[in-house]
């Protein structure tokens, strides 16, 4: 009988890149770089939020500027980390045997060609909205008349995901003997 995961645990697995079961050790890995990333953000939202209340009283348009780019280079300096940390541990790793590793790796193909293809339509349309913020362009417009630079853009960000994760999901997948 197979063991069903609730919708967190397949949420958890998806976020630190789990493949296969789900053991006491990768758990405990789990909470500890959940941990530490947790006491991270909330020091630092603390300090933030307090700094930029301030900022944010006297200079509004730029705070907001200048919060959402600090906000980002935080989230993916916690991201970065973690990504790390679940590398150093080898919660990443997914072994498999001699026998099936070929027919691994073409899932892995099929898997990052999906997200891909995924990856590709999204940024096809949330590209877009960034011109509607800056120049006032019509979003509809550019969805259903796209320019050739941009069609060319879309599709060398999807190529370039797609050999990135690739390789990535290759590299953890590893021979038993």
């Amino acid at each position: 009988m197979k063991n069903k995961e609730n919708f967190l645990t397949k949420c958890i697995k998806r976020f630190y890149g789990i493949t296969g079961p789900l053991d006491e050790y990768k758990r405990q890995e789990i909470n500890r770089i959940g941990n530490n990333s947790f006491i991270i953000c909330w020091i630092y939202l603390m300090i933030s939020n307090f700094i930029f209340f301030f900022c944010g009283y006297n200079h509004p348009g730029h705070a907001v500027i200048i919060y959402g780019g600090v906000n980002f280079i935080f989230l993916m300096s916690i991201s970065f980390y973690i990504m790390i940390a679940s590398y150093r541990s080898k919660i990443t790793i997914n072994e498999v045997s001699e026998n099936n590793y070929k027919n691994e790796k073409r899932k892995i193909k099929y898997r990052m060609i999906i997200s891909g293809i995924i990856f590709g339509l999204l940024i096809y349309l949330i590209n877009p909205l960034t011109s509607v913020v800056v120049d006032h362009e019509s979003y509809l417009n550019q969805i259903i008349h796209p320019t050739k630079r941009y069609l060319i853009q879309c599709i060398l960000e999807t190529v370039f995901w797609c050999l990135f994760m690739y390789l990535i999901m290759k590299n953890r997948t590893k021979k038993m003997k």
